[in-house]
């Protein structure tokens, strides 16, 4: 009697899958889920490695900016380092934002 309910509870808790490579394809799309992941942190690293040298050379490029002695369109040089700097900054923190918010979402993930 005993033995009876316990072979028609164990009838009852056996799964049907919908087709019959369910279970196939459930585990593909969790193998590209991973491949995706990994891929997203390899560019969010180069992304970071760019970002630090283009900053580099944007500091550089706006210390340097003072002692080019030819005028260029007439125009001096030395007075171009101040709002170069300030675009600088403002894009280097607006860039500095994005870059940590986008890191810090999908390595949460």
């Amino acid at each position: 009697m005993e033995e009876n309910k316990f072979k028609e509870l164990l009838s009852d808790s056996k799964l049907n899958m919908p087709f019959a490579d369910f279970e196939d394809s459930v585990m593909q799309s969790v193998y590209k889920e991973e491949e995706s992941r990994q891929g997203i942190l390899k560019n969010i690293r180069l992304s970071w490695v760019f970002f630090t040298i283009g900053t580099l050379f944007g500091i550089i490029a706006t210390i340097s900016i003072p002692y080019i002695q030819q005028p260029i369109f007439n125009f001096d040089m030395k007075y171009l380092q101040i709002p170069l700097l300030l675009v600088l900054t403002g894009v280097l923190v607006w860039l500095m934002d994005a870059l940590f918010r986008f890191s810090f979402r999908n390595s949460r993930k």
